[in-house]
């Protein structure tokens, strides 16, 4: 069975959590493979000075820790991703909203151009009557004056 904190380990990881990269005396750790009759073909971390007192880690324990210590980190980005899951519908339900309006208001718009293009008509018939009016008014001689 696996550890789960870097203290348990059953071998000597001189309390280095995680992938090691250096051993305390400051040698770069190197990648071995088990040769003993226990651990047949498993990979370990050594220090290269291959001595007792220093850096030894079951690969699979150190990855195992990685994995564990950046558990945290994913529950966080999924509730982040939850959130903004939400704030997605909720642009979607607000951009919905927005396209009603916009529909709405070319509906008025167009009303306002046809009422506004009757008033205008109106408006021009009635001084195209009045000119008619006066026209005729000075055809047969008479003058507004006289009414």
């Amino acid at each position: 069975m696996m550890s789960s904190g870097c203290e348990d380990s059953s071998v000597n990881t001189m309390g280095i959590c995680g992938i090691p990269e250096k051993c305390d005396c400051g040698r770069s750790t190197g990648i071995y493979t088990s040769k003993s009759k226990q651990n047949p073909g498993r990979t370990f971390f050594r220090c290269p000075t291959f001595r007792n007192d220093h850096l030894y880690k079951w690969v699979d324990e150190a990855v195992y820790e990685e994995v564990h210590d950046e558990l945290p980190k994913v529950e966080c980005f999924a509730s982040d991703l939850m959130k903004i899951k939400m704030e997605i519908e909720s642009f979607k339900t607000a951009e919905e909203e927005l396209n009603e309006d916009v529909r709405k208001a070319s509906n008025e718009l167009t009303k306002l151009n046809v009422i506004m293009k009757v008033g205008f008509l109106m408006v021009f018939l009635s001084i195209v009557t009045c000119l008619v009016l006066i026209m005729f008014d000075k055809a047969n001689g008479l003058s507004l004056n006289s009414y």
